[in-house]
Formats: structure tokens, sequence, C-alpha cells
């Protein structure tokens, strides 16, 4: 079987995929009886050096035109973003009746209902694995695996790039932005990290999977997300010392119809398999009542996790199977919205105060003020000028008792920078 692609957006993805093609031609003949033509490539700047010759293949400037070729059966779309051409591709090519392959998790989570509405419409299918972590074939679990299940939680490291900023930060004690530039060379991270290091990255992925289990319309701006840029080597340090690791994480929970996305950095134990999962890494943990718990594991960032899972989506659509987006297809239901305020949770808390008398005794009155319970406190010896780093943790609090606190204690006089905090996550 003859199966005719266009490919739109030739990044590190795009040119993955293509090289993918190139190398197992024959071995996805001999295994599917599929013969995958590249009919046509597109992007930005047909001048860019890339890693395979472009002049094997058709170059569209407009990749609109790609769309119209009359025997085509599937565009990629890897060119990125939420709306623009990204969005004007993908209606496109679901109106003119050719399935859509995308790796673009703002796509998908900003427009994947009207955009499944429109494949329903025309009877074609939307296959967008590799949007969510790479190579873990999260999806395919999800609409294969948890159908008759009742799932609660689903949770995980859904951004390589972050992953890996965080392992090098610890183990080869580097600051934030010197691991930041490890990661662009490695090829784990852009140009523009802004939506890896924001937590944006993230935030779409958990949203989709939410999307799928849920069927949820919840917006990304109502997804919680907190970013790693606030993290320090002493952070790392301290989380350690207290039998802890810190990770960037997806959560997804529902508790009698209270529906919560959150992303942000966690302290979590070093007890836990998420705990072992390091650098680029991704892992993804999905709890339901039958299956209790589902962890998978893989690489989350790259050019070949992310190609595999591009080809694995391509190579479905030989099959008699009809895959649609996945469980979105259900009636979307109404959850209650939760509040990070009304979070019940555990903190690490550091602050740098100076370095004199009674600072100490206001900080921990205006705690017991607010009802906060003090676990264990510290005070580190190697001193930032004439200030000292004092850590706390506290025993379980709400949220909004410990918001309330930072506000009171920012006003104290010794105290000069800013309040971090990190959520302690202990049951996963």
């Amino acid at each position: 079987m003859d199966l005719n692609i266009g490919i739109i957006g030739l990044g590190t993805v795009g040119s993955g995929v293509i090289e993918s093609i190139e190398k197992e031609k024959n071995n996805f003949k001999k295994k599917y009886d599929l013969e995958i033509n590249i009919v046509g490539i597109s992007a930005k700047n047909k001048k860019k050096k890339r890693s395979f010759d472009i002049k094997k293949y058709t170059w569209f400037k407009n990749p609109i035109d790609i769309i119209n070729i009359s025997d085509i059966h599937v565009i990629v779309e890897l060119i990125g973003g939420s709306s623009g051409l990204a969005l004007e591709i993908a209606k496109k090519t679901l109106n003119t009746k050719k399935h859509l392959v995308t790796a673009n998790k703002a796509l998908i989570a900003t427009h994947g209902k009207m955009l499944n509405n429109l494949a329903v419409k025309h009877n074609v299918n939307i296959n967008f694995e590799a949007a969510v972590a790479g190579g873990v074939p999260v999806i395919s679990v999800i609409e294969n695996r948890m159908l008759a299940d009742n799932v609660t939680n689903i949770y995980g490291i859904l951004n390589g790039t972050c992953n890996y900023i965080l392992s090098q930060m610890y183990e080869r004690k580097l600051s934030f932005e010197s691991a930041l530039k490890n990661a662009q060379k490695a090829g784990f991270a852009e140009a523009d990290p802004f939506d890896d290091v924001s937590g944006t990255d993230t935030a779409y992925k958990l949203l989709i999977l939410s999307n799928l289990i849920f069927s949820n319309n919840l917006k990304i701006k109502e997804v919680y997300k907190e970013g790693i840029t606030k993290i320090s080597i002493i952070d790392l340090e301290m989380a350690e010392k207290l039998g802890y690791t810190v990770l960037l994480l997806g959560i997804c929970n529902i508790k009698k119809q209270i529906l919560q996305l959150r992303v942000h950095p966690c302290l979590v134990s070093k007890k836990s398999l998420l705990a072992r999962v390091k650098n680029e890494l991704n892992s993804v943990v999905i709890e339901g009542h039958l299956s209790d718990k589902i962890i998978l594991i893989g690489k989350g960032a790259g050019k070949e996790p992310t190609a595999a899972s591009v080809l694995s989506d391509i190579i479905n659509f030989n099959s008699n199977k009809k895959r649609k987006f996945g469980l979105i297809n259900s009636t979307p239901k109404q959850y209650k919205k939760a509040y990070m305020l009304n979070r019940k949770g555990k903190f690490y808390i550091r602050m740098s105060v100076m370095d004199k008398p009674g600072v100490l005794a206001d900080i921990t009155s205006l705690f017991k003020k607010q009802k906060i319970s003090i676990s264990s406190m510290f005070q580190l010896e190697k001193k930032i000028s004439t200030h000292a780093q004092l850590i706390f943790i506290t025993h379980t609090i709400l949220e909004k008792q410990l918001l309330l606190a930072i506000k009171k204690i920012k006003k104290i006089d010794k105290v000069k920078t800013k309040i971090n905090f990190i959520r302690i996550e202990n049951n996963l």
C-alpha cells in the first residue's frame, strides 16, 4: 500500500522524521506492506542547512499547496504554535478530507475539540502521540488500555528539557543558566526556552491528557503553572539532605467532582520511582480503580524519540482501526473548579535574611500567628554577603496560610530578598 504524505516543518523533529523514513523505508515495506512516499515538504527557510538532502523532495514555498495535492493522504504538521499558520494547516487538512499527524501540543490543547469535530465530520483522523512526552506512548495507553477504567490521577515528568536541567544542576553543581546552555547544546532545549522552563509546555501536555481522560473543556489559563527558574543549587542540595528530589511535575487529579490541574516544582521522596527519572527522560503515572497504577518511562526530548512517535502515528493510518481524538469524543463534563489556595500539604521554604539577632524570632512569630507549624528549620553555614539562608519545612497546612505568612514576613526590614517555596508531594 502506498501512503503519500506531506511534511510541513523541518526543524529537529521534522528532519528526524525524514531521516527515519529514509533509513527504515524497506523495513516498513516488509513489516507493514507500506510504502511511505514523501510527496512534498515545506518550511520557513529553504536555504537552511539540514541533516538530509532536500533536493530529493518537492519543495513547496506555500505549505497550503501541499494539502491541495490530490493524491496525498496524510499531512504532518510540525511547525508549532497554537494559532496562525499551524491552525490554518490543520483546518485545511481536515476540511479537504486528509488525515492529520501533529506533534503540536499547543494546537491540540487549545483547539483539539474543534479540530476533532472537523475530523469526525469529514471521516478522517487526527493522530498526536508525539504532542505529549516525546517517545512515551501515553496517548496510546489512554486510548487502548484505560477505556474501562475509572482514572483518578495522572501525573508525571512531562518536559525532558526541565528534567535535564534539574539533573545537570544537581549532578554537576551547575547554575540554572549553565545547565540550560548545556541542554541547548545537547538538542534538548530550543533557542527560546521560555515555554519549557516556565512550565507552559508541561501545562499544554497535561491539559491534553486531562481532556482525553476526563472529557473536560478547560482552557490553558485554568491550569496553574510555575516553572523552574527560581530553583537554585541550594534547593537541590537541601532537598537531597532531607531525602527528596526536586522535579517539575504536571499533576491532574479528581476528587468529589473537583478537577485540579497544576504544574510546578515539587519535592518528591527519593524512594519514589519518579525520583529515579533523570535527564531528558519523561515519566507518566496513571492511577485508576481497576489498573491501580500504570507507570510509563521513556525519552521525552530529542530528535529520535519524538520522530519515532510521529512515525508511529503515520503508520497507524495503515491499520483498519478508526482513531479519533482519543476519549475526547465523549460528552464534555462539568467539574467544580479547584483553587490552589485550598491545597493542603507540606512546604519547603527558603528565605535570605540579614544575619542579626531577633530576625528568626520575628519570622517564627508570624508563622505562629498564621497557625503554621514548623517541622524543621535550618540555617545554612554558608552566607551570601551579610545575609543568612534560612530553610523551613512545615507540617501539613493550607496554601493560603503560607501565602498570608509570606506576605507579612516580606514586610520585615531584615528580610531583603524574595521568599521561595516548593510544595512537598509525599504521595507520588
